[in-house]
């Protein structure tokens, strides 16, 4: 019985060793068109707007007003009463 197992386990193995070089191929090959499946996905590929320098305020006084705009996401909302009589305690 324990031949048939030591037997089997080799096997098994050994066949997990054959099919490495060919997963490597395939994930190689996977990159390769997930990338093109990308890049026709894109409309303008030479984009009509390439050639042309970006507009608008610079990259450090955007990093403030992004950083102010993230930070305003990070409170909690407050609960207030939507209906108010004008009733007080």
């Amino acid at each position: 019985m324990k031949k048939y197992t030591l037997v089997l386990l080799s096997a098994l193995l050994l066949s997990g060793c054959a099919t490495m070089q060919e997963a490597y191929y395939i994930d190689e090959e996977f990159g390769q068109l997930s990338q093109a499946s990308w890049d026709m996905m894109v409309a303008y590929p030479d984009y009509r707007y390439a050639d042309r320098d970006t507009e608008g305020i610079d990259g450090i006084t955007a990093e403030e007003i992004m950083k102010t705009y993230n930070q305003t996401f990070a409170e909690k909302p407050t609960k207030t009463n939507i209906i108010e009589f004008g009733i007080e305690d």
